[in-house]
């Protein structure tokens, strides 16, 4: 009887641990602050001229929303936004008024043990493929990507997001490396924020 009751009692234990484990598991749930719609701006740099002035300022909006259900539970966390060129420099004048459109799936990869977002861009003919860190404790998100670029060269970068105490307002910071510069050389390429202004 003893025997039986230990075993029962192992049982109920492993089970109420592996629920544990379930329940402590990383999902895309645990980015519900980022749905919503936020108006945003972003300041261009060139990247191989550090220290200089923004080439050009993008503003605009991006909508973040739940997709693709499994087992009636969304797997998905996409943005997608829209942004006009508002300033430029002389030597980019030219692109005042140019819009652009983008699209950024965030999911949980199990394989990765990570979060990865994969971008897609209307005016760059190559996807950004991501992994992503979320620390809830200095409410930032740490992306890490790659991006073909022309000439056959790689963009590496790294593409932080640091939010406020409730979660409305986000500053960005995007410093990158390409295959021309030397590996250890990061340098600005984009700086902007991110107000929430509707759930």
């Amino acid at each position: 009887m003893i025997k039986s009751e230990l075993f029962f009692a192992i049982i109920l234990t492993s089970h109420f641990l592996i629920g544990q484990v379930k329940n402590d598991s990383p999902s895309v749930q645990d980015l519900d602050f980022f749905t919503g719609k936020w108006e945003v701006t972003l300041e261009i740099y060139d990247t191989h001229n550090p220290n200089t002035d923004p080439i050009f300022v993008e503003k605009g909006y991006q909508v973040s929303e739940y997709e693709l259900n499994y087992k009636g539970i969304p797997m998905f966390v996409t943005t997608r936004g829209y942004l006009e060129i508002v300033e430029a420099d002389e030597k980019r004048k030219h692109l005042m008024g140019r819009t652009r459109e983008f699209q950024e799936s965030i999911r949980y990869g199990k394989f990765e043990s990570s979060f990865e977002r994969i971008g897609l861009y209307s005016n760059w003919p190559a996807s950004g493929i991501e992994t992503m860190t979320y620390d809830s404790t200095s409410r930032m998100f740490i992306i890490r990507g790659n991006l073909n670029v022309q000439n056959n060269m790689l963009e590496r970068y790294v593409d932080t997001y640091s939010f406020n105490e409730d979660y409305t307002y986000f500053e960005r910071t995007n410093i990158a490396n390409f295959s021309d510069m030397p590996i250890t050389e990061y340098n600005l390429t984009l700086k902007g924020t991110g107000r929430k202004v509707m759930d």
